[in-house]
């Protein structure tokens, strides 16, 4: 077995992302609001470090990369479409990776899943709309896709 290339775990990565942003569609479904925070949460994790890992930048071992991925500003080869973006996607990882915690073990604080009712549909939509930042660019530069 050869050995395992950038671009092959990036791959990787962000099939997983989007095994993720289909698990929180489902609890978006189901009116599982806290799942569908959670899930989007994973999904933007796994989609940034498939980026971030597709370009050989390192990155801590923990949920909120924004800080390193805001070190794709002025990267060569990120076209201009994605750097124009870069600002609102390191939001969405910060924003949702503060949530993650709650999400998982809201009940410790004594809170139940319809804490996140109202802000569940947001989280979905601003996780479907960075995977797919996130994928468009890989497949653009690496032949990346997650079919």
């Amino acid at each position: 077995m050869g050995s395992v290339t950038n671009v092959d775990l990036a791959r990787l990565a962000l099939r997983r992302g989007w095994r993720w942003l289909k698990s929180a569609l489902r609890a978006l479904e189901d009116e599982r609001w806290d799942d569908v925070v959670y899930s989007s949460q994973m999904a933007v994790e796994q989609a940034s470090k498939a980026v971030l890992i597709a370009f050989g930048i390192e990155y801590p071992k923990e949920h909120d990369v924004s800080l390193v991925f805001k070190q794709l500003l002025g990267v060569e080869g990120i076209p201009r479409w994605f750097e124009s973006m870069i600002p609102e996607l390191v939001n969405t990882i910060s924003e949702l990776a503060e949530l993650r915690g709650l999400a998982g073990y809201g009940y410790e604080e004594g809170l139940d899943a319809d804490y996140f009712k109202d802000y569940a549909p947001e989280a979905y939509e601003m996780a479907k709309k960075h995977f797919e930042a996130c994928a468009k660019l890989l497949s653009q530069i690496y032949n990346i896709n997650v079919e």
